[in-house]
């Protein structure tokens, strides 16, 4: 290695045009980087879940849409005025591009019969001319079906909904923002047509466009605050701004160039993976910054500016080298999650950590030689030679301390809980995030559970015993907690069973006894339907099965999951075979993301943590602390995780890869530590004299680690996506918990160890 910067300390003009050039050739592949607005790039595109819900919706249409919410303060939506407001809306929603269907209170299909005629009208045919008469029976009639209540009109009657389906392709990212722009633009036109009249805009459109303002928001605020932050750690521990400016253009460049790079290999930005960049940044810092401040140091001692620098780059070039590999390690092995967010978000960290390494010893070196280097003196050197002492001095209490915290960490473990919101991912600074609190305050649900019920045969959607049965099945899952609507063909069945035979004696709103004659009433329903109204999205073609949407209100993912394995053991218990229905939505893949994730990182986390075992204990010489190493990567994860837990206790969709994420950072220290233990022991030291020189040494070097890294990925919590502000917080509690342990806990067993070896010596 000192060949190669030999020539990087004579021509620093020339090495810095080169890694100048190499970054250019990187950087043009930016502008192919593309914006996704797709929550389903958080799944596989061949995980089983995905592939079900694709089917699901090949066969009763796609669920893309925007549900605006109107609403006239405490006053009722079934006002006249606010009837003409609601038909108003309804009529301009077709208008919206690429929409397919528009429900409303107005528009909804009411069945009308009497002894000579049967027909279904909007219930609302006139909104504009409405009388209050008019507007109480209305306000009844909505309230009292259980299709329209809690989605097109609130239970109060003070909100109401007008819902409209988007047909977006697979990739749809420029529809969505074209039907986000038209659907705002509507909305704020009707809040001005008609005074006093509110409309919110939620749904799942609105919440796909939001991931992309999402990732842009992170984009222009956290990079900019990283570089802030990034600048005041360097001027903390640089104390020169010189050499902080040589830090910090290292760290652009390396971070620029793994975007390009990602660019140019077709990756899509997301919400997860907008912060690479700010990790790149973070993750890369600590080691420009040691080997500035050493030849800084150096300098401090009488060498010359050249000297100093070639110093600093040969104490560094060992533990950076294994640093840079562990960490990379780390990241690449965020490739066996199942989000393919996150597999990108490793990749892209793993090329900024390869770019940042060949630049930190030839762009840093050769900018170095240019740039004024002031002399200084190690001021925390006092501070950790005495902190050296006290460890070594009451290193058994200490031992036994740390080992009560991570065992209490253990137990605290226990009060995790894997939870997400899909639907509040997003914190209130998204107009989407205020105007779906108002919705689920106000009107309905935001999160849904589809069921696929099958017949066993063609046309048996009209068998009674089947209509029966998934009457029952409907009845139960309005009972449970948190299901507010639920939308199945049986309610349609009786209404239209009811309005046949109104008058005659008997309960009417039963399902008849007769298949043929439902068959019927279902063909005379769909030719009387008013134009854009359909059954197709409730029934497959060969009218073999159809479908059950059960809307649920204030729900979290522990409670999707429960609601929809206890919707399938009813199913298995009481339905025939062909009944039985897996529920499906993307609320329920993202109910179950978590633990997807979590099963898929297992392996590869044990993988990273013996193949960093292995790079220790080949570049240490030894199995021992091969292994030791291991045990200082799975330490502070207990630790952080336990105190998360024992603090916060929920963790979501970012719990899957902190723990892969973090085993190539935390043991970070941990090689410092070793390499100068072993160094200082080879040197004729005993454990105690080397502890005491580890510190005196490399102290501060594992503080800035440490700080930087924690400090950095504290830059996440400003993120107003829940799963980077999760990431942020939890990594920076594990890398805090990291220098604990290896301040506190490792020399005590370094000198545990060295007891052991001194007593088997003696014996001998």
């Amino acid at each position: 290695m000192t060949k190669v910067l030999n020539p990087v300390l004579r021509a620093p003009r020339t090495v810095m045009a080169l890694c100048f050039l190499i970054c250019m050739i990187a950087e043009a592949g930016l502008p192919r980087l593309t914006l996704s607005s797709d929550s389903r790039v958080f799944f596989d595109p061949k995980s089983p879940e995905l592939v079900e819900l694709e089917k699901f919706e090949h066969k009763y249409g796609q669920n893309n849409g925007v549900l605006m919410v109107v609403s006239a303060g405490d006053e009722k939506v079934t006002s006249p005025h606010v009837l003409a407001a609601i038909g108003d809306l309804t009529k301009r929603a077709w208008k919206l591009p690429h929409s397919t269907r528009v429900e409303s209170l107005t528009n909804f299909p009411h069945v009308e019969a009497d002894a000579d005629s049967f027909s279904v009208e909007e219930l609302v045919p006139d909104p504009a001319h409405v009388t209050p008469e008019q507007a109480q029976k209305i306000e009844r009639i909505a309230i009292d079906d259980p299709l329209v209540r809690n989605r097109l009109i609130a239970a109060d009657g003070k909100a109401a909904g007008v819902l409209v389906n988007f047909n977006l392709p697979e990739e749809g990212s420029k529809q969505v923002r074209e039907i986000i722009a038209a659907s705002r633009e509507l909305a704020a036109k009707l809040e001005a047509d008609h005074p006093g009249i509110d409309v919110k805009l939620t749904g799942n459109v609105m919440l796909l466009g939001t991931f992309a303002e999402a990732a842009v928001s992170d984009a222009t605020l956290l990079i900019p605050v990283s570089l802030v932050v990034t600048s005041l750690i360097m001027v903390l521990f640089v104390r020169a701004i010189r050499p902080s400016i040589a830090i910090l253009t290292l760290l652009v460049l390396s971070s620029a160039s793994a975007m390009g790079v990602a660019g140019w290999l077709g990756y899509v930005v997301n919400p997860a993976s907008i912060a690479a960049p700010i990790i790149i940044m973070t993750v890369n810092m600590a080691a420009a910054v040691r080997i500035v401040t050493t030849a800084m140091s150096e300098l401090g001692q009488g060498k010359t500016k050249l000297d100093a620098i070639r110093i600093a780059l040969r104490i560094h070039v060992r533990p950076v080298t294994l640093t840079n590999a562990t960490s990379a390690i780390g990241f690449l092995s965020m490739n066996l999650a199942e989000a393919p967010p996150f597999r990108d978000l490793g990749n892209m960290v793993a090329m900024g950590i390869g770019f940042a390494y060949v630049f930190t010893f030839t762009w840093l070196p050769a900018m170095l030689v240019l740039t004024e280097l002031k002399p200084t003196q190690n001021r925390s050197e006092r501070f950790m030679i005495g902190l050296g002492r006290f460890v070594n001095r009451y290193y058994m209490g200490l031992f036994v301390l740390c080992g009560v915290i991570v065992v209490a960490s253990s137990f605290w473990l226990e009060k995790i809980t894997l939870d997400d919101d899909f639907a509040r991912y997003f914190d209130g600074r998204f107009q989407y995030r205020q105007d779906s609190d108002f919705a689920e305050d106000r009107l309905t649900g935001l999160n849904i559970i589809e069921f696929d019920v099958g017949s066993g045969k063609e046309s048996g959607v009209y068998d009674p015993a089947y209509q029966r049965k998934l009457s029952d099945f409907v009845d139960w899952l309005r009972a449970q907690p948190h299901v507010v609507s639920v939308l199945a063909i049986p309610d349609i069945t009786r209404r239209i069973n009811k309005a046949m035979n109104a008058g005659k004696p008997g309960d009417q709103a039963q399902i008849p006894d007769d298949s043929d004659k439902i068959a019927q009433y279902f063909l005379l329903y769909e030719l009387s339907l008013p134009y854009g109204s359909s059954l197709t999205d409730q029934i497959n073609v060969s009218r073999s099965s159809s479908r059950v949407t059960a809307i649920l209100k204030h729900v979290k993912s522990s409670e999707i999951r429960t609601i929809n394995a206890a919707a399938q053991s009813w199913l298995a218990a009481n339905a025939p075979p062909a009944m039985k229905a897996d529920g499906i939505s993307i609320n329920v893949l993202f109910s179950t993301v978590s633990w997807i994730n979590i099963r898929s990182m297992i392996g590869s986390t044990i993988i990273s943590m013996l193949v960093i075992a292995a790079i220790v204990a080949l570049a240490l010489r030894s199995v021992t602390y091969g292994f030791l190493s291991i045990l200082m990567n799975v330490l502070p994860s207990i630790v952080g995780f336990g105190i998360w837990g024992l603090l916060i206790g929920q963790m979501g969709l970012a719990a899957s890869v902190i723990t892969a994420m973090t085993i190539g950072l935390v043991v970070d220290d941990t090689i410092y530590f070793l390499l100068m233990y072993q160094a200082a022991l080879k040197r004729g030291l005993n454990a105690e004299e080397a502890i005491n020189e580890v510190f005196a040494t490399v102290g501060t070097a594992m503080l800035v680690i440490t700080s930087s890294l924690a400090i950095g990925f504290g830059v996440l919590v400003a993120s107003g996506f829940e799963v980077n502000r999760s990431l942020g917080a939890q990594t920076s509690i594990v890398i805090l918990a990291n220098l604990f342990i290896d301040w506190l806990m490792l020399p005590p067993l370094l000198r545990l160890m060295s007891r052991r070896a001194q007593a088997k010596a003696a014996a001998v």
